[in-house]
Formats: C-alpha cells, structure tokens, sequence
C-alpha cells in the first residue's frame, strides 16, 4: 500500500512520528508502536470535530505501509515537508506538544540517544 488517499494531519503526525522512532536507530520497538498509537489517539481526541470518522490502529496502520513503501531518501523527503506542513497548520500549542510527544517517544524505549535529541532540536528548528 502506498499514501493513504484521504490523508489527514493525524496521519501526518503518525508518519513523523515513525520516522522519528526508526530513523535513530533503523528499528521500531513494540514500545514506540504503542506511544505512536496512544499519541495519534490523543491527537484525534484533541480534533474531534475534525476527525470524528477516524480511529487511531486504522491511522497508525495506514501510515505504517505508506511509510514502509519507501525508500530511505524518500522516507526523508516526506519528513521535510510534513514537518513544514505542521508549520504552515499548526499553531504553537500544537506545536510544542508534538515537540513533547518525541521526547516522550525517544523515552520509551528506554533509550535514549544522542540521534533523537539531534533530531528534536531538527524538528523544533524547522517548526519555527
């Protein structure tokens, strides 16, 4: 499967939250599933009014076979502009909780690397 046809901002956080868990350290603990699909539930509970059809496993799955269909300059690619999407849409609330949601997944692991404190001070960067 490749880019989910409707996709929506909750499927633009799961994507970077994705590249976020795999692109530190090429794997995908059971424990960053769980906080992506905790953390796009909380963002789909925020936006009700917007995403009152959609549930967070269907979100969280769709993106994951998008996000597996490419390759790794392309998984990059999408992280740049979904990154300047959540700029161009998001407001500073919902920026700063995102930037809250990478700390929180770079923890749950329990590892927390020198890559993931690069990539959030990257992310933070490119959202201001």
């Amino acid at each position: 499967m490749s880019k989910p046809i409707n996709i929506t901002n909750a499927h633009r956080v799961a994507y970077l939250y994705l590249y976020f868990a795999t692109e530190t350290d090429q794997q995908l603990a059971s424990e960053e599933m769980m906080v992506i699909s905790a953390k796009v539930e909380n963002f789909l509970n925020k936006n009700m009014d917007i995403n009152k059809n959609l549930n967070s496993w269907d979100i969280v799955s769709e993106t994951l076979n998008w996000f597996n269909s490419l390759s790794a300059t392309d998984k990059t690619i999408n992280y740049q502009k979904l990154i300047e999407t959540l700029k161009e849409n998001f407001n500073d609330e919902q920026k700063a909780c995102f930037l809250n949601d990478l700390k929180e997944l770079a923890k749950s692991d329990g590892i927390f690397l020198e890559a993931e404190k690069v990539l959030i001070d990257k992310s933070a960067k490119l959202l201001s």
